[in-house]
């Protein structure tokens, strides 16, 4: 987090608060002559498709009963889409193709985000999910989706498949 930030990462010096000609303002490094920007981390979110199925994810810290996609950070030295075929294959065990770009997203959720949203396809049907997640499995995208229609996730199955119903909390509780 750059509000965490207080010395430069090259050569250790403070890093004072810099006036830049757009009018904001960046931590500097006066040694170094180096800004550091305030950046969102970069991430993907993966729609991943079987025939008329989707798979979701529940990560195990969730608080809230939604699922969601896929999703990961990018890896220094990793594509956009090198880290969507390794989160997949990471969280799945599945084996993708006919990866698509779809579009970006900023997320607030956990950190500030730019999520690169994706679909894909696999003809693969056994989900294996990783440890890191508290379950991963095939929805019918024929049925309402356990997902909260505000979110980068609910969002990425909206603009693949507009006609997706989304279960509200409610709906879900009294089933």
């Amino acid at each position: 987090n750059m509000d965490e930030r207080k010395y430069c990462c090259f050569c250790g010096k403070k890093l004072v608060l810099k006036a830049l000609s757009d009018g904001s303002e960046e931590k500097f490094c006066a040694k170094c002559n180096y800004v550091f920007f305030d950046a969102p981390s970069p991430a993907v979110i993966v729609m991943v498709t079987n025939r008329n199925r989707v798979v979701l994810t529940r990560a195990a810290e969730w608080k809230h009963p939604y699922w969601g996609l896929v999703s990961g950070h990018i890896m220094l030295g990793e594509t956009a889409e090198q880290t969507a075929v390794r989160e997949v294959y990471e969280e799945t065990r599945l084996r993708i193709r006919d990866l698509k770009i779809l579009k970006t997203y900023v997320s607030k959720y956990q950190d500030d985000l730019l999520m690169i949203a994706f679909k894909a396809e696999t003809r693969d049907s056994t989900i294996e999910k990783s440890k890191e997640l508290e379950d991963a499995k095939w929805f019918e995208l024929n049925e309402p989706l356990p997902m909260r229609s505000t979110s980068v996730a609910g969002q990425v199955v909206r603009l693949v498949s507009p006609r997706i119903q989304h279960l509200d909390l409610k709906e879900r509780e009294n089933r």
